[in-house]
């Protein structure tokens, strides 16, 4: 019996991008990041690089609260003598992200993500004053029933930075302006029926960090803002599928901020969204 076999090449996207010059226009987007690392070694104390727990706030600021007057919960908190520096991003100070551990969603609202009453990016420059103690944060929260909450953590995790690459933005808003295109639709465009196998191959190369200040943000599904967004920095992405995480499965937390608030070192005006 004579069998029909199909003897089409198996394809070899490695050479494919290497013939195509493809990495050498990826590179003139290359910028840098900081990568966080977890769980870090060392103490752990109100000013340290951390995820969750308790963070530094000064007396002389009240606690964040939500539009109902409840306590927000600590995400995450970076302490930028801590870690290296990137252009336009503080090289001093303590930044602090603050959801809304009593709604579902965070505090994130899908429909108006400008709409900061359920989280609250906060930055104290001088961390010498003296601060709101876990005593008297822990007595805001035990105002109300565990039930009421929907926790993020099992317990504070201390985070450290390191200075590494970031290639390029695959699936963000920064690939199609610089490129007139989407990621999938270059990809498609370039390399027709060898799309993905290249997409796979490039995904697999560069491998984008889930967890990190700066750089290009990276999406599951895709990017929230629009092409003309002016929130063009990012300040944080965090994933939930961390060590001792417990608030959602396979979300990406993104805080977004303008260049020019960045600079200015205006946090009053970002931006947070997630990426299921």
């Amino acid at each position: 019996m004579h069998i029909e076999r199909d003897f089409t090449p198996m394809v070899n996207p490695k050479r494919i991008v290497a013939q195509s010059n493809l990495i050498s226009k990826l590179e003139k987007m290359k910028t840098e990041m900081i990568t966080l690392d977890y769980p870090a070694p060392g103490f752990l104390t109100p000013k340290t690089s951390k995820y969750s727990g308790f963070g530094y706030i000064p007396k002389s600021q009240p606690y964040p609260t939500n539009s109902h007057g409840q306590p927000l919960s600590l995400l995450a908190q970076i302490n930028f003598d801590e870690m290296p520096h990137i252009e336009h991003y503080p090289s001093t100070g303590i930044l602090g992200f603050y959801i809304d551990c009593f709604d579902e969603n965070l505090g994130y609202d899908a429909y108006n993500p400008t709409d900061r009453s359920g989280f609250k990016v906060l930055y104290f420059e001088n961390t010498d004053e003296p601060y709101h103690n876990t005593t008297e944060v822990n007595a805001l929260f035990d105002q109300y029933d565990d039930d009421e909450q929907y926790p993020i953590s099992n317990g504070e995790i201390k985070l450290s930075g390191t200075l590494t690459p970031d290639a390029f933005p695959f699936n963000a808003i920064e690939f199609e302006n610089y490129f007139g295109m989407d990621f999938e639709s270059f990809l498609y465009e370039k390399f027709d029926t060898a799309s993905s196998d290249v997409g796979d191959y490039l995904y697999q190369r560069y491998a984008p960090s889930r967890l990190k200040i700066g750089g290009y943000p990276f999406f599951t599904q895709e990017d929230s803002r629009a092409k003309s967004s002016p929130y063009n920095k990012l300040l944080l992405q965090i994933a939930s599928d961390l060590y001792d995480i417990t608030w959602q499965d396979d979300v990406l937390a993104h805080f977004f901020i303008s260049e020019e608030d960045l600079k200015n070192r205006n946090f009053d005006n970002v931006i947070y969204d997630w990426d299921i």
